[in-house]
């Protein structure tokens, strides 16, 4: 069991921030631009709420991707992810992004999506761990990132944890929008 000890929690969300700072700060130096209009938003879900999102999302491939910021593999991921729903939005292709932050890093976790140039809402864990976890897949052992992939028809066809490549990704969903 961890010890959150509140110098502890003082140290994280320390590091939260700076890691946040940086990735704003080499977004800037590549010459991204932070949207200003439309910053990320974070709307909180339990595990049941991101599963109704899929199910509102009837008609379109979806993958759900569960994130966190603290995560070295889950911010590698992040860009592939993003090309991916950048290249095939328009083909029924819809990605779901779910922090797996603490409340407290939801401000690095914003700040993180809007570097990256994220304006489609975006969910937060609002539950807790294992019932989070266990609300979205049961294999889940709770390592980040995971993802799950969802077919038109909003069947689950695929779900794994780790970081996938970009060829890795569209090797999954290209057969489901219809493309080989």
């Amino acid at each position: 069991m961890t010890d959150w000890t509140p110098r502890r929690r003082n140290v994280l969300r320390a590091a939260s921030w700076a890691t946040a700072g940086l990735v704003v700060l080499a977004a800037i130096a590549c010459g991204r631009r932070t949207p200003a209009s439309s910053p990320a938003t974070l709307t909180p879900a339990t595990g049941a709420d991101v599963l109704h999102e899929v199910e509102r999302s009837r008609g379109s491939v979806v993958l759900v991707n569960v994130w966190a910021t603290w995560c070295t593999p889950c911010r590698e991921e992040l860009p592939d992810l993003l090309r991916l729903q950048r290249e095939h939005g328009a083909n029924g292709f819809r990605l779901i992004l779910v922090s797996a932050d603490f409340a407290s890093q939801r401000p690095a976790a914003a700040a993180l999506l809007a570097s990256l140039g994220v304006t489609f809402p975006t969910f937060v864990k609002a539950e807790g761990d294992q019932g989070f976890i266990d609300g979205l897949d049961t294999r889940w052992s709770g390592a980040l990132p995971a993802s799950l992939l969802f077919d038109r028809e909003g069947r689950k066809v695929a779900f794994w944890e780790g970081k996938a490549s970009y060829e890795e990704l569209l090797g999954k969903v290209k057969p489901l929008l219809g493309g080989g």
